[in-house]
């Protein structure tokens, strides 16, 4: 009985910390920029293969997301990587590489409609952040795709915008 509370507890410690370390990697950003345009206007498309569902997966799940940067970068971003085993339309946990972003190897996340990741160099250093808004126009109109067989797969236009800052 007792497990139960320290399991909890130790959840919650570990969420905080980690949105700590967020918070304090995003105090120190020296470059902001852009990727696949803003919350008002997003540009952004992601894939998720098979399709994410309110059911967690039993196996990861191949994603990619590739938009346009702006701010002070510029190119084209583009992940490549998984929805970690487990993964539901709910929350989910993402890693997997970075191309388009000088001095950006990787990337690793968790979230739902916010979606923040830390980035990482080649090393396996923290180099910066970012803060994919998910909750679009064009995902909104895709909700109920959560309960279908084949679930969520994306690949509209506009299905999100983000903030990175690099430090």
């Amino acid at each position: 009985m007792t497990s139960r509370p320290i399991l909890i507890f130790t959840a919650l410690a570990v969420a905080s910390l980690a949105s700590a370390g967020l918070g304090t990697a995003t105090a120190s950003a020296t470059k902001t920029c852009t990727w696949a345009g803003t919350p008002a206007e997003p540009t952004g498309t992601f894939t998720l293969n098979p399709g994410i569902r309110y059911v967690p997966s039993a196996g990861p799940l191949k994603f990619k997301a590739t938009g346009r940067l702006g701010g002070e970068c510029a190119g084209t971003l583009t992940y490549t990587g998984q929805f970690d085993a487990g993964a539901n339309c709910a929350f989910s946990e993402a890693e997997g590489t970075v191309r388009g972003l000088r001095g950006v190897a990787r990337f690793w996340g968790k979230g739902s409609y916010l979606f923040p990741a830390l980035l990482y160099d080649s090393a396996g250093n923290v180099v910066g952040s970012e803060n994919a808004q998910i909750l679009t126009e064009a995902n909104r109109a895709h909700t109920t795709d959560c309960s279908t067989p084949e679930g969520f797969t994306g690949g509209y236009p506009g299905m999100f915008s983000s903030v990175i800052e690099l430090f």
